[in-house]
């Protein structure tokens, strides 16, 4: 087994892992205690250690390299996951404790993303149409975790319960961490070498390359976007169609499916599509039908441009991080990469909240005209941002990096 294929293997089963342990914590709190505040809150600390960690993640990655980061990453989480069906078992898990074990591992995986994309890079070289493929492999993968993941949990709760549900999520963790193993060491790349110094050096250099500060503003637009959509489906249903609650799943499942089948076709294009080229061109795809659901259009038609939409995210998100991991000086990469990566995640919240507040004061309609709208303008500002690609980055524009954060 060579390291890439061990890399993206372990991915993809770390990727299915941590889907699992998303419904089967939550869910096993409801079980024991029937508080749907408590099931919230153990929802928000799993993700809230990106908000307050999210740039430290960078110089985790910086200090110990990409290969030990996803190692360790993975190690350690198998014995905290494991814990709590043992508590559990014991009698000994409170909710306090519990959440402090929530916390742990999402503080674990916040650097994980970010290492994969630096390892792989490390282990390709900055050849950017094999980025793209190995970035494409990613997206399917996390892709099909998301998709099939909570399904495959949801049913294996039914039979064996939520508690031993989480004894296989730190298996899937386990596991990854052996795949890991045959994956070579690269002292000599970015993630051993001496990167700069400071938590926001990656944010100085994306400041200070026109590509990267235009690319990135993109990024976190969608992030903050697609999470708008994301809530505006149920109630575009509930408001179009007289409560449908089976339309508002049926609008849901089209875009998880046209993300699943978007990965597929990013794996088949990678290679034979120029990154830019292909970048520009899923990203006119991922806005363009968004129009289609401002209008009052038969049901059909919604699910086919929730489905296009969706499906041109992960055929844009792979020649994307193709670009920026080529783009990115080895010893900047693990902190701009995981500053890309913590910018999207805070947007994601905040898109979610946003959702209903919009949809409140302005109606549906109205929350997808701006969703339409804003989603034309991040595209347009890629395809602007992509003519700076040939240009050398202005390093008398960047601070100091030796500057304190």
């Amino acid at each position: 087994m060579t390291g890439l294929r061990a890399l993206l293997t372990a991915g993809g089963v770390s990727a299915f892992g941590t889907q699992m342990t998303m419904l089967a914590l939550p869910w096993l709190v409801l079980e024991t205690s029937g508080s749907a505040t408590r099931t919230g809150l153990v929802f928000a600390v799993q993700v809230l250690p990106m908000a307050l960690l999210g740039f430290l993640g960078g110089e985790v990655i910086q200090r110990f390299g990409a290969h030990r980061t996803m190692l360790v990453g993975d190690a350690a989480r198998v014995p905290l996951i494991a814990a709590v069906p043992v508590l559990h078992g014991l009698d000994l898990l409170n909710f306090p404790l519990l959440l402090s074990i929530v916390a742990v591992l999402g503080a674990f995986g916040v650097p994980y993303y970010a290492a994969q994309r630096v390892l792989a890079t490390d282990l390709i070289g900055s050849d950017e149409r094999s980025l793209s493929r190995a970035n494409s492999v990613l997206e399917g993968a996390t892709n099909t975790a998301a998709l099939a993941g909570p399904a495959v949990a949801g049913t294996l709760i039914m039979v064996f319960g939520a508690a031993n549900v989480l004894l296989l999520d730190a298996a899937t963790f386990a596991i990854s961490a052996l795949l890991l193993l045959f994956v070579p060491r690269t002292p000599a790349r970015s993630g051993e070498k001496a990167g700069p110094p400071g938590l926001l050096a990656g944010l100085r250099h994306i400041g200070a390359d026109p590509f990267l500060r235009r690319s990135v503003a993109s990024t976190v637009a969608y992030g903050f976007l697609l999470r708008v959509l994301a809530i505006a489906l149920p109630l575009l249903a509930f408001d179009r169609f007289d409560g449908d609650a089976r339309l508002g799943g049926l609008l849901v499942s089209a875009s998880g499916a046209g993300a699943l089948g978007g990965a597929l076709i990013a794996i088949a294009l990678s290679t034979r599509v120029a990154p830019r080229t292909l970048m520009v061109v899923s990203m006119t795809v991922l806005a363009a039908p968004l129009w289609l659901l401002v209008p009052d259009v038969p049901v059909p038609v919604l699910m086919a441009a929730v489905a296009l939409s969706s499906a041109a995210i992960p055929v844009s998100n792979a020649p994307y991080f193709a670009i920026l991991s080529a783009r990115v000086p080895a010893e900047y990469r693990p902190k701009v990469l995981q500053s890309v990566i913590t910018m999207s995640g805070i947007a994601g919240p905040l898109g979610f909240l946003a959702a209903g507040v919009l949809t409140d004061g302005l109606g549906i309609t109205a929350t997808l005209t701006v969703v339409a709208a804003l989603a034309t303008l991040a595209t347009a500002n890629i395809a602007l941002a992509l003519r700076y690609l040939d240009h050398p980055v202005d390093r008398a524009a960047e601070p100091v990096a030796a500057r304190a954060d």
